[in-house]
């Protein structure tokens, strides 16, 4: 019940953040770039741009509306329900239920001005909502529960979160945009006027978006190893490099924007509306990073003894000999015997069998990405047949699982009386297969397009959120962190490949090429860490 409300918890987080961004950008986005007092807009652009605001708003009332009862829930599950009214009286209930209403009136008044976009009145009401809507959010972070310097860093947190908002949602207004204006007959005036407004906004809420990330990552990582050497910090570096990547598909968008040449003219209707869908994706991921963050103590509140050292981290992903013998079946079943663990650590053979494990993942996954990357670096359509791969992966995940359990062909223990982990090895390994299967019949006939390409880019996307989200909270904090940042290195990675193989789908060629590149290269670094995974760092003895 625990497990499911914080999956849920950090779930939802991110899915109003998100929701957030779209409906404070999207205002920001009708004021600078439609500009709606000037008389010179189009009709049409404002209310599709209030309509994807009111859509935001909303969904973040009900985000936060079911977040408020899983909290409720869970106070009541484990403290029964006298602790209801305890949690009432809380900053965190208050702030949530301010935050609820404020978005609710937020869409109404959204809908309201859509129905007159030019009068002031009811833009100084939807400003109204959407500043304190603003203000709600410092009261639901890390910065309320400081001592020192509290005011500072709510405030300072409150304008990075609306620099976010300002870039996630003016790119969501920038893709429904696109979608209106480029069956317009004067799109090709239009559209370039868009575009560059909206690099003007987003370079200025990217500046005050680090000027207040820097101070902000200082204060709750207090040093180098801070950064390195916990949850929270590996989170910070994530998004890090998850920003860096967005800033480079942004710094091909600006650049293209500000170029008069007929070549820049052409990318901008071309090549900047797929490169903006794949910024907008990178974002989106970063916001859930951040809703994990939320969920983490920050650095400075874990003790030293629970930081991992740099070079403890080092050797996580140090290049190793992958383990390539595993406890038998029999072992694995005795440790799971009544007293077959002592003093609630973990076995040498739960070790080996664990590394075995992912180190055997990996090398399918290594072969795989190999022949992908091999495949599009010699030829456009070369490589299509790699996805046939995640049938060895399903396979094995399967039998690993089925050894664990005694299940066929290792046993006889009827499926219906399978644990709830080996459940979620079933269907891991049933999803593999699909995803296989669906990809490779996409890339075989890629001429035909459809739905069927997108499928495995939104799998993807989905497994990243899951690994950005990832926990190890049942372990103690170091060992705990170790396994942590291996799974939210792959999730950040994994947006990557999203993001790239998004792009080879949308891009023409030699784009695409180059997008498929970057997809295999990404798959390729998932792979190696899961060849050089050791579980913390443990070294177990030769036999």
């Amino acid at each position: 019940m625990l497990f499911l409300a914080d999956f849920l918890d950090t779930l939802l987080r991110g899915v109003v953040l998100a929701a957030i961004g779209v409906a404070q950008g999207g205002i920001v986005w009708v004021l600078w770039t439609l500009r709606p007092w000037t008389g010179k807009a189009r009709a049409g652009l404002i209310g599709r741009a209030l309509a994807l605001v009111a859509v935001g708003a909303g969904t973040a009332a009900i985000g936060q509306a079911i977040l408020l009862g899983l909290k409720a829930l869970v106070l009541t599950d484990s403290f029964g329900p006298d602790a209801l009214q305890g949690f009432a009286t809380t900053v965190h209930f208050a702030a949530s239920a301010a935050r609820v209403a404020l978005a609710l009136g937020l869409t109404v008044a959204a809908l309201w001005l859509q129905r007159a976009p030019e009068r002031p009145g009811r833009w100084a009401l939807v400003l109204g909502l959407a500043v304190l809507l603003a203000a709600t959010g410092a009261w639901l972070t890390h910065a309320t529960g400081r001592v020192e310097h509290r005011a500072a860093l709510m405030a300072m947190t409150a304008l990075h979160q609306v620099a976010a908002a300002v870039w996630v949602g003016g790119l969501a207004q920038l893709a429904s945009a696109w979608r209106l204006v480029r069956h317009d007959a004067d799109g090709d005036v239009l559209w370039p006027l868009l575009a560059g407004r909206f690099s003007q906004l987003a370079t200025a809420s990217v500046a005050v978006l680090i000027a207040t990330a820097i101070p902000l990552t200082w204060t709750y990582t207090a040093s180098w190893r801070g950064l390195v050497g916990t949850g929270y910090g590996a989170l910070i570096v994530s998004k890090i490099m998850l920003m860096l990547a967005a800033l480079s598909l942004g710094a091909l968008n600006w650049r293209a924007v500000r170029r008069a040449t007929s070549a820049a003219a052409a990318a901008i209707r071309t090549r900047l509306p797929q490169l903006v869908e794949a910024e907008a994706i990178l974002l989106v991921m970063i916001l859930f990073t951040a809703a994990t963050l939320s969920a983490q103590p920050p650095s400075i509140d874990v003790a030293l003894p629970d930081q991992a050292t740099v070079r403890e981290v080092a050797e996580v992903f140090r290049p190793k000999l992958p383990s390539l013998h595993t406890p038998s079946v029999d072992a694995m079943r005795r440790d799971k015997s009544p007293g077959g663990e002592t003093s609630g650590e973990r076995s040498r053979d739960a070790y080996r069998w664990s590394n075995y494990s992912h180190n055997i993942s990996g090398l399918i996954l290594l072969a795989m990405s190999a022949a992908a990357l091999g495949g599009c670096l010699m030829s456009p359509n070369g490589g299509r047949h790699w996805p046939l791969g995640f049938i060895a992966l399903a396979a094995f995940v399967y039998l690993r699982g089925a050894a664990n359990q005694g299940n066929w062909p290792f046993g006889e223990v009827p499926l219906w009386r399978i644990s709830a982990e080996s459940i979620q090895h079933r269907l891991a390994a049933l999803l593999v297969l699909g995803l296989g299967l669906i990809e490779w019949r996409a890339r075989a006939r890629p001429e035909r397009g459809g739905v069927w390409p997108r499928i495995f880019p939104a799998l993807a996307a989905a497994g990243a959120v899951l690994l950005l989200t990832h926990s190890h909270t049942a372990f103690q904090a170091k060992a705990s962190f170790l396994v942590q940042v291996t799974h939210t290195t792959m999730g950040a990675l994994a947006a990557l490949l999203v993001a790239a193989r998004w792009l080879e789908l949308r891009l023409t060629p030699p784009a695409t090429r180059v997008a498929g590149a970057a997809a295999s290269a990404a798959m390729l670094l998932i792979a190696l860490i899961l060849v050089f995974y050791r579980e913390a760092n443990i070294v177990i003895p030769p036999d």
